[in-house]
């Protein structure tokens, strides 16, 4: 029976596991580096995928494996690095996608193996189209399964290729801060491509204090798709 890592968050690791279990594969479940090495330390006659997983895996482990590891980025290829749907919201763009690509030494760097794409209306905010986003992920994952069942054999490469740059923590960081001169315009194009907390807002500095946006919505966080 094809064995499989899976490389994902907790939350997501029922969903993202279903169906590659439905076509035959073992999945087991790491959510942290150490927990991949604990599996691999059982084997590596597998295969490793990275669905919604922060974990940066180095060259060390991909090497070891005996064919190449895919990971689901949450990004079309023009997007490469953190936080995708951030940049293309500012970006003010009307299409997003998804990516399912080898991984690589370098994020997102490595062969690309599929593309969804979807449009999306200007009204969305962060929070409606990393939603969107999940969803693709996870449409992509289902029509992909079988392949990603098939362990000894590898997916085929298609022709996209990675834009530039690659966006950053730093990036992302700078992105959240407002400028003095700031305008009603961009002070709402940053706030729909932020969005609100917990663990990110827009901030200003002023009298030699950093201040940071309230968040005005009440309820849920929507991380991923799934209600935190």
């Amino acid at each position: 029976m094809a064995r499989l890592i899976l490389l994902t968050e907790p939350a997501f690791a029922d969903a993202v596991g279903a169906p590659l279990r439905k076509h035959g594969a073992t999945v087991e479940v790491a959510s942290t580096l150490a927990a991949l090495e604990d599996a691999l330390a059982e084997g590596t006659d597998c295969r490793l995928i990275s669905f919604g997983s922060g974990v940066i895996v180095p060259h060390a482990i991909l090497s070891r494996l005996p064919g190449p590891s895919y990971n689901f980025h949450p990004g079309p290829p023009a997007y490469p690095g953190i936080f995708p749907s951030v940049f293309a919201l500012y970006d003010q763009v009307s299409e997003f996608g998804v990516t399912l690509h080898e991984m690589a030494a370098k994020v997102d760097s490595g062969d690309i193996v599929a593309v969804m794409n979807f449009p999306f209306p200007p009204t969305w905010d962060r929070m409606a189209l990393d939603t969107a986003t999940f969803g693709a992920l996870m449409r992509l994952l289902e029509h992909i399964a079988p392949k990603l069942a098939d362990v000894k054999t590898a997916l085929p490469r298609t022709k996209h290729a990675w834009a530039s740059p690659r966006r950053t923590r730093a990036d992302f960081n700078a992105l959240c801060v407002l400028p003095d001169n700031t305008t009603d315009a961009e002070f709402a194009r940053r706030y729909r491509a932020v969005g609100e907390g917990p663990d990110h807002a827009l901030t200003f500095t002023r009298f030699g204090r950093s201040f940071r946006l309230q968040p005005q919505r009440a309820g849920d966080v929507v991380r991923g798709g799934v209600k935190t």
